[in-house]
C-alpha cells in the first residue's frame, strides 16, 4: 500500500468519521418525535412523526456500525506506529477516561431531565444518588437509574480494542499477512465480501442486548481493520458501490413497504443485515472517491467530534425539553432543535477545549497541537 494511498484513506476516513458524529443530532432529534416506547430517548415531543420515524429507522441502519468499522480502520493506523502497551494506554486515556467521566457528569443530568419531562419531581442531588443503584436497572435511564446513554459506544470500542488486539498481532505477523494476501488472491474479494455478510447476518441474528449485539459491533470493528491490509478491499468496494447502493435503497423500500408483514423472522433479519451491510459499503466507497481532499474545515471537525459526540445529548435533551413545549409543528420543532443543538455543542466545545483539567478528562487534544 503507497503513502498515498494510506493518506487518501485517513483523509476519507475522517470525513467520514466527523459526518457520522454530526449525523447523530438529527437522529437524536428526530427520536423525540417517536412514541415508539422501544425508542429510548430523554424527553418526548406529545406530537409524533411518520416521517421522522422512518428517517431516524433508516440512518440507524448504517450509522453504528459505520462508526465502529471507521474505528477499527484507525485502529490499523494507530498500531502501525504503536506497540501494544502504548496501544492500551491510549485507549485507556483516550476512551475509558472519558466514558468515566462522562457517565458521572453528563448523563446524570440528561436522566434528571427526564424524570423532568415525565413530570416527577425530585432534587438533582437526589436524583444523582439514585442514578447509581444498579439493582433491577434497566439501562435506559428512563427510570432515573444507571445507563451509560450514548458513551455505550465507547465503553464497547475500549473493549473491543483490547480483544482484538491479540488478533491483530497475528495479522501483523508476516507470514500470516502473505497467506492473507494469498487468500485474497485465489478467493476474490467479493466472495471474502459475501461470506462476510453472512458471518455477520448469523450472529446479528442471536438477541444479545437488543440492538447493542457485542457479536455484531466486533465484527463490523474487526472489518475496519482488516480492509486496510490490503487495498484491493477498497478497490472492490469503490468498484461495486453503485451497486451497494441499488442494493440499499431496493431493501429499504421492501423494508418500508412490507413493515409490519415481515418485522420478525428469518426473512427479515436476512433483509435488515443485507440493508445495513450493503449501505455501509455503498458509503465507505463513494466516501473514498469524493471525500479525499482535507482542509481547514476537516481539521477542525475532525479535533472537535470526538468532544461532539460525548456532549451532544445533553445539549440535545437540555434544548429538547424546552423546544416541545413551543406552539409549533413539529418540522419547525425539529428543526430549531437540530440548529441549536450544533450550535450550542459546538460553542461548549470551544470553551472545555480551553480548560486543561476537562480536556484531559474527555480526551480532547491541546488547542496548541490542533
Amino acid at each position: 500500500m503507497t503513502t498515498e494511498i494510506k493518506n487518501m484513506r485517513r483523509v476519507d476516513l475522517d470525513w467520514l468519521r466527523v459526518l457520522a458524529v454530526l449525523l447523530l443530532v438529527p437522529f437524536h432529534s428526530a427520536l423525540i418525535f417517536i412514541h415508539d416506547p422501544q425508542v429510548v430517548m430523554y424527553v418526548k415531543d406529545g406530537l409524533s412523526s411518520n416521517f421522522l420515524n422512518r428517517f431516524a429507522g433508516w440512518i440507524h441502519q448504517f450509522h453504528m456500525p459505520l462508526l465502529f468499522y471507521v474505528s477499527g480502520a484507525a485502529t490499523y493506523f494507530s498500531l502501525k506506529k504503536r506497540k501494544g502497551g502504548q496501544f492500551i494506554k491510549e485507549r485507556f486515556l483516550k476512551i475509558l477516561i472519558p466514558a468515566i467521566f462522562g457517565t458521572a457528569l453528563i448523563i446524570p443530568p440528561i436522566t434528571y431531565i427526564a424524570r423532568l419531562s415525565q413530570g416527577i419531581s425530585v432534587n438533582f442531588w437526589q436524583h444523582f444518588i439514585d442514578f447509581w443503584q444498579f439493582e433491577n436497572a434497566n439501562l435506559s435511564g428512563l427510570d432515573g437509574k444507571f445507563t451509560p446513554a450514548h458513551l455505550w459506544f465507547l465503553l464497547f470500542l475500549f473493549v473491543f480494542s483490547l480483544v482484538g488486539l491479540p488478533f491483530f498481532f497475528v495479522l501483523k505477523r508476516e507470514k500470516i499477512t502473505v497467506l492473507f494476501k494469498k487468500i485474497i488472491y485465489k478467493t476474490g474479494v467479493p466472495v471474502i465480501l459475501l461470506a462476510l455478510f453472512l458471518l455477520i447476518t448469523f450472529f446479528a441474528s442471536l438477541n444479545i442486548l437488543g440492538d447493542k449485539n457485542p457479536i455484531y459491533y466486533f465484527l463490523i470493528f474487526f472489518c475496519g481493520y482488516l480492509f486496510m491490509m490490503d487495498d484491493r478491499f477498497q478497490h472492490t468496494i469503490d468498484k461495486y458501490a453503485w451497486l451497494f447502493l441499488v442494493i440499499g435503497i431496493g431493501c429499504e423500500i421492501t423494508r418500508q413497504l412490507s413493515y409490519p408483514f415481515i418485522n420478525n423472522g428469518t426473512i427479515a433479519q436476512i433483509l435488515g443485515s443485507l440493508n445495513r451491510w450493503a449501505w455501509l459499503l455503498c458509503i465507505l466507497g463513494f466516501g473514498h472517491r469524493y471525500l479525499n481532499t482535507g482542509n481547514r474545515v476537516l481539521k477542525y471537525l475532525s479535533s472537535a467530534s470526538y468532544p461532539f459526540y460525548i456532549f451532544h445529548l445533553l445539549l440535545n435533551t437540555i434544548i429538547g425539553y424546552y423546544v416541545i413545549r413551543w406552539p409549533m409543528g413539529v418540522e419547525f420543532k425539529y428543526s430549531i432543535i437540530v440548529v441549536l443543538t450544533i450550535l450550542s455543542t459546538f460553542l461548549v466545545y470551544e470553551i472545555i477545549k480551553r480548560i486543561p483539567v476537562i480536556r484531559l478528562a474527555f480526551g480532547i487534544k491541546n488547542i496548541h497541537n490542533n
